[in-house]
């Protein structure tokens, strides 16, 4: 009998996991789409066992539903989701810049800079960097917060708040920068209790702006087989 080797496996897993769940994130998996189990196999290079156990993983996490005797399939995008999630972001982010400790002038020209590089972006269509922008920016406040405890909860809804930001990447920017700035204006004057009222208009507004695209994306972005071609 061929022995186990419990760390390649691992890795494996890791590997499979990462693929699939960027995949999903990025809008690749598009949602409502059955995901192939063998061909995730062939573009990771591991056997089926990996892709079985990844796929349970993302089902805990919230990103795959499993349907009896139909696989695997990725899950949809709803109002009532976007809602709810930003409902507890709201919650959880407002109150982690309320309770921030003060910025320093360096760390402010970090947010100073970090603003310009996203308007810059925005000029050259990058959108992969704005997203990376948009993170940096946003953890670099809660941080300041000191609790790792909120961090991580923030950390796990913003892979799910993901799929829905990228629906707004094309029209949402300009409004998006404005917002930001006041935020980062709030916090430069000390005014935390302000800067935390300006993030919940910003996450309202987002809200509302991205309706139209996610009932689109519900209407007509489901029911296929992702078919994996490499790029």
């Amino acid at each position: 009998m061929e022995r186990r080797d419990p760390a390649i496996e691992d890795s494996s897993v890791e590997q499979v996991l990462n693929h699939v769940r960027e995949g999903i994130i990025s809008g690749y998996f598009p949602p409502n789409v059955k995901l192939l189990p063998k061909q995730i196999a062939d573009v990771c290079g591991t056997s089926f066992i990996p892709v079985r156990e990844a796929l349970r993983v993302l089902e805990s996490e919230g990103f795959v539903n499993f349907v009896h005797n139909r696989g695997a399939w990725v899950t949809p995008l709803s109002i009532a989701d976007l809602e709810d999630l930003y409902s507890i972001r709201i919650e959880l982010e407002c109150e982690a810049v309320r309770r921030a400790d003060r910025f320093t002038k360096a760390e402010i020209a970090h947010l100073d800079d970090l603003l310009e590089r996203s308007r810059l972006g925005h000029e050259r269509g990058d959108n992969h960097e704005l997203v990376a922008l948009n993170r940096e920016l946003h953890f670099s406040i809660y941080q300041k917060s000191n609790s790792p405890r909120r961090l991580k909860l923030i950390k796990e809804l913003w892979l799910h708040s993901a799929r829905y930001q990228r629906l707004s990447l094309n029209y949402r920017q300009d409004a998006s920068d404005a917002e930001h700035r006041m935020v980062v204006n709030k916090l430069r004057r000390g005014d935390h209790s302000g800067a935390a009222d300006a993030l919940k208009a910003h996450l309202e507004t987002t809200v509302s702006l991205i309706r139209e695209p996610i009932e689109h994306v519900a209407t007509v972005g489901g029911g296929g087989v992702a078919h994996l071609v490499r790029t």
